[in-house]
């Protein structure tokens, strides 16, 4: 069984604490610090300033009607008030709820009703959606970042007449702190249980990583409504003193310019972001001395684009970590402790053990198997999905992650491989299944398996091979406008349509989806994947 390999850690030392206390009392002892810079207008916020709106906040949302528990569901771009409104409302154990900005209004309304949403956070630009979303449920109250006639704004909660806030007893190990959503491997994503304290401790395990220091900038364009942005890069940042610097969205030559301006040593990005360093050819107009680390997470990177990257940016590392939402970040490479294509030792607290699927056999160094893992910045396990949170924990309370890895004698994990069916697309995670049902839904189609084909730029572009009913006849473009017209973006078919005489299945039923992506391998051997 392998145990950390970073600094030391022990359960005393991770405090039993509401999040959001836990992070106020640090930010005051930061005092006129900067700590948050919008991106967008280059505004400064001082840790001071930031940890009195964050008290204004969340006195202004109780006297809003949120209670312990009440669900607040943010449907929103990244924003300075986003983290605020993050802080404030586990200040006063309301549960955040972070929502893809680019959801249809149908998987907003499914979001609504998966989480029982009480509360609404949501932009001008996108209050047309949530509002037809929200039509069903009349007792939801919203919420506006920014001003919008007929509707209380973020900031107008700030009122000082409302009186201080009241942190409700809470037990910090059960009572949740935010729904982040799931890969969504089986369908559409499930909403994550993430604890206070789990969220405290995974805080405080990253730290021993000693990859950041306070006085570190970090640029952020990673969403908030996902883990990696909102705790695992901004509250981790916050806790330690250093200032964020906040992208609404990812444009190349703004986040250059940002990084050539505010100077930052440590880069958090996905791969994305390293084919843009690698390829786009405005990257040589920018200072980016500064950088001497880079954390790439979210998906797998490629050789070639690593190698293009240390050279061009004069770095010896790449840094790759490993976790997932329902778990956390379990892994990490240090700042002087790390091996080419791993994603590092594991963080102090963390347990693992390596199980062959089949026979359960606790496999040995450099054994496949999959990556199972324990300790306390583990999830609850999803909302009100009881048989599949009994299908992520084993009942002695190991979490089965789906990926295959092997750790080699010195304790660094590779990840080989996934029993999930996943398919990332520039670090947005797409279901197979969801694309298949919405695909099943044409009255001339009568199978369909969707898989990830391999592509430099994007990690992996979803490819859908198609059995048409007898008689009927579409065209690839038929198929693709079909789905572009009821997915978000990340969703659509890039990989493109083929249609085939059967679907490769199993005597259960059950997709081939081995023989589906070695197709797709082959086709995208023969010809040059299409534009993404």
């Amino acid at each position: 069984m392998a145990m950390s390999g970073h600094s030391k850690l022990t359960l005393d030392d991770i405090p039993v604490i509401n999040m959001g206390q836990f992070l106020l009392d640090r930010m005051k002892t930061f005092g006129d610090s900067v700590a948050i810079v919008d991106g967008t207008t280059e505004e400064e916020t001082s840790y001071r300033k930031l940890a009195m709106e964050v008290e204004s906040a969340a006195s202004g949302l109780q006297a809003f009607g949120v209670q312990k528990n009440d669900v607040i569901c943010v449907v929103s771009p990244n924003h300075p008030d986003y983290l605020v409104a993050f802080y404030a409302t586990t200040l006063i154990a309301g549960t955040f709820q972070p929502v893809n900005p680019m959801y249809t209004k149908d998987d907003i309304v499914k979001v609504f009703k998966q989480c029982k949403s009480k509360f609404i956070m949501t932009t001008s630009e996108l209050l047309p959606k949530v509002k037809e979303a929200s039509a069903e449920f009349p007792t939801i109250k919203i919420i506006m970042f920014g001003e919008s006639p007929g509707y209380t704004s973020f900031r107008s909660l700030f009122d000082h007449s409302h009186g201080p806030y009241v942190s409700p007893d809470i037990d910090p190990k059960s009572d949740v702190a935010a729904l982040m959503s799931s890969s969504g491997t089986t369908g559409f994503p499930k909403a994550v249980r993430m604890t206070h304290y789990s969220i405290v401790a995974n805080t405080l395990q990253q730290r021993c990583a000693g990859l950041n220091t306070s006085a570190d900038t970090l640029v952020v364009f990673l969403p908030f409504f996902h883990a990696y942005g909102l705790y695992l890069v901004s509250y981790y940042a916050h806790h330690l003193g250093a200032r964020l610097v906040v992208m609404s969205m990812f444009e190349p030559d703004k986040y250059l310019y940002l990084i050539e301006k505010y100077k930052p040593n440590l880069l958090q990005v996905v791969p994305p972001v390293m084919v843009l360093f690698s390829k786009y050819p405005k990257v040589a107009n920018y200072d980016l001395s500064s950088v001497t680390q880079i954390i790439c997470g979210a998906a797998p990177l490629s050789k070639e684009i690593e190698d293009t990257v240390k050279t061009k940016l004069n770095i010896q590392c790449i840094h790759q970590g490993y976790g997932m939402t329902e778990v956390g970040v379990t892994h990490l490479n240090g700042r002087d402790n790390s091996r080419y294509k791993s994603v590092g030792k594991l963080l102090p607290l963390v347990e693992m053990k390596i199980v062959d699927v089949d026979s359960g056999r606790i496999m040995g160094v450099n054994e496949e198997g999959e990556i199972w893992v324990k300790g306390p910045q583990l999830s609850l396990g999803y909302h009100e999905l009881p048989e599949q949170t009994r299908e992520l924990f084993t009942p002695d309370g190991w979490a089965r992650t789906g990926d295959i890895g092997y750790e080699d004698e010195d304790g660094f994990l590779f990840v080989v491989d996934r029993l999930k069916e996943l398919i990332k697309y520039k670090a947005f995670q797409v279901a197979p299944a969801t694309l298949e049902d919405i695909l099943l839904r044409h009255d001339a189609i009568a199978d369909v398996g969707v898989v990830g084909m391999l592509d430099v730029d994007a990690g992996e572009l979803p490819r859908a091979y198609v059995v048409l009913k007898a008689g009927r006849t579409l065209t690839e473009q038929d198929v693709l406008t079909f789905v572009a017209d009821q997915v978000a973006p990340h969703m659509k078919l890039r990989g493109g349509v083929e249609f085939v005489q059967e679907i490769p299945r199993t005597a259960s039923g059950k997709i081939l989806r081995k023989s589906l992506r070695e197709r797709a391998r082959e086709f995208a051997a023969s010809k040059s994947p299409r534009s993404n």
